[in-house]
């Protein structure tokens, strides 16, 4: 039975916290209603919470939907209603502190810039991933601010962030909710990811496109077409439910109510707007300890700087008191024991006999230096090599284009995998490991591209093999690819629950193989269900295991050693 309930006919189960979920909806589709749903559930479940509010509207959650009630004890960092302001350069410590405290927070950065909320959400991100440990739920509104499609050179690392936090998070912890009204305008790397798919209504040609990756990635055509079909006509709150990998569910539902204030609801023309009486109350205790964890960067700095003064004035005390010491004692006598008149005969005696000597070795050259001077060998002019533009050149065993192409970064991100790869990978695995979709027009464009330049082996069967112009072509600007248990864990935690154990049972006694029966006796399915077939179809779409029913092993690249240097 579900614990969370997110309409009369649909629940999620408490794993939820460490899933990850994409919320769709044009405005005012009940896009922000079916999140605040979805918080509402984990907050109530005692699961751990954080909200990331670019526009100020999710104070709500403290009050009823009245606004005559308490609503949820939510600690909000920011804002106009914050109980503690936040600052742009406060990302790593106050992910710290989400990590650390059981709270739920939102973290309301409505008064930052874009580019201060850039800033702030990079550190944020970069840290919560990396530190986290416990299951934690992280929602991001208007996720397509911190993941657009179009990306600059500025944020290329909080895409980066943002993707780790989506893809990878599951095995540190983290689950997350994207929440998006363009998803045209979102990443692709983001917008592909998700494990379950909730949009409600959209009206955009290009929005309504956008979403086809995920669906072609994960569903057949006729569905596909059926809920493309409806998307402009769904009415308010009501949203199609997709999970074909962990629930196996493709549903359309509606929505229950809110319990907890709308504090995003937009104002009508000469209706008064509702205010909150009543709010849930956070321990004053807890909140002057947030604030002294989140003490502006400017006290903190005054603070440094009058604990470096008083340092420096104990410090110069210390050593004023030293100097008057030593000024009042009286000079003590030192003896110190001088050459002896012999000791100091000797020493003239071998000063004159080395000055003899001196004046000898100088008559001497004197004498010799003409025929020195003959004897010297001839200078050689200096080497000059002239590189010719035809002339072919080589790099160890890699023989480099007379002109380096320029790589965008599709070819860049194929040509590191399979730099680290020479035996290759097929076009699936290549995909996964450089995180594009292996039918997506752009990936197919770039191996065509990289074909074209000579940097991979020609040909479009499988395996994909970098050339040694592809090899010089990328260099050393790679970073390793996991190996061993690390890849393993790589690949496991970009899949659903079922093909993951699926995966790791079948890796746990390679090279022998299992047939289907004994690999749900290993993982808790039934043999013959539907979510189980479609986990191991799934697995060999990948090509992560080989074989049919009777026998099935893990691939060999599980326990290969990538080219790491």
């Amino acid at each position: 039975m579900p614990e969370l309930t997110i309409s009369p006919t649909f629940g999620l189960p408490l794993e939820a916290v460490t899933e990850t979920f994409l919320i769709l909806g044009k405005r005012g589709s009940g896009k922000t209603n079916t999140a605040v749903v979805f918080v509402e559930e984990m907050v109530s479940a005692g699961l751990r919470t954080c909200v990331v509010d670019p526009l100020g509207v999710w104070w709500g959650l403290r009050s009823s939907a009245d606004g005559q009630s308490p609503g949820l004890p939510v600690a909000i960092i920011g804002g106009e209603h914050g109980d503690v302001p936040l600052h742009a350069d406060q990302g790593t410590q106050i992910a710290d502190l989400v990590i650390a405290e059981p709270t739920c927070f939102v973290l309301d950065l409505a008064l930052l810039s874009k580019t201060q909320q850039r800033k702030f959400m990079t550190d944020f991100l970069e840290r919560l991933y990396h530190k986290n440990r416990d299951p934690l739920h992280l929602v991001i509104d208007e996720a397509d601010l911190y993941a657009a499609q179009r990306q600059t050179a500025e944020s290329a690392r909080l895409l980066g962030a943002y993707e780790d936090v989506v893809r990878r998070g599951r095995a540190r912890g983290l689950g997350s909710t994207s929440i998006t009204q363009r998803p045209a305008g979102m990443h692709t790397d983001i917008r592909s990811q998700p494990e379950v798919l909730v949009t409600l209504r959209l009206i955009g040609k290009h929005d309504i496109v956008a979403i086809d990756e995920w669906i072609r990635l994960h569903a057949s055509d006729d569905d596909a077409r059926d809920l493309k079909k409806s998307l402009p006509s769904l009415p308010v709150g009501t949203a199609w439910v997709w999970s074909p990998g962990w629930l196996e569910v493709l549903q359309q539902i509606q929505v229950r109510p809110r319990r907890t204030f709308d504090s995003s609801a937009t104002p009508k023309v000469g209706q008064r707007r509702i205010e909150p009486r009543s709010f849930a109350r956070v321990g004053q205790a807890d909140l002057e300890r947030l604030a002294a964890l989140l003490a502006s960067p400017e006290s903190a700095k005054a603070a440094a700087g009058k604990t470096a003064a008083a340092q420096a004035n104990a410090e110069l005390a210390r050593l004023r008191a030293r100097v008057a010491e030593l000024e009042a004692r009286p000079p003590e006598r030192v003896e110190v024991q001088a050459v002896s008149p012999e000791q100091h005969a000797t020493l003239a005696d071998l000063a004159s006999g080395i000055a003899a000597t001196v004046e000898d070795l100088k008559k001497a050259l004197d004498r010799v230096h003409p025929t020195a001077a003959r004897l010297q060998p001839p200078t050689k002019p200096p080497v000059s090599l002239e590189l010719r533009a035809d002339a072919p050149t080589s790099v160890g065993s890699r023989e480099a284009p007379a002109e380096t192409p320029k790589l965008d970064r599709a070819r860049r991100r194929i040509l590191a995998v399979l730099a680290q790869y020479p035996q290759g990978r097929t076009k699936v695995q290549l995909a996964i490991l450089t995180g594009y979709s292996h039918n997506g027009g752009g990936y197919r464009n770039a191996l065509g591209a990289l074909r074209s330049e000579g940097l991979l082996e020609p040909g479009r069967g499988d395996p994909v093999i970098i050339t040694p112009a592809g090899l010089a072509a990328i260099g050393d600007n790679w970073e390793p690819l996991p190996t061993g248990q690390h890849l393993i864990d790589h690949w496991t935690g970009q899949l659903g629950k079922a093909e993951a154990l699926a995966l790791q049972a079948l890796i746990d006694v390679y090279p022998q193989q299992l047939t289907a029966g004994e690999l749900a006796d290993r993982t808790g399915y039934q043999a013959n269900g539907g979510g189980f077939r479609n986990a191991l179809g799934k697995l060999r779409t990948l090509e992560l295991i080989h074989g049919g029913r009777d026998g099935m092993r893990a691939d060999d690249m599980f326990f290969e050693e990538a080219a790491h240097g």
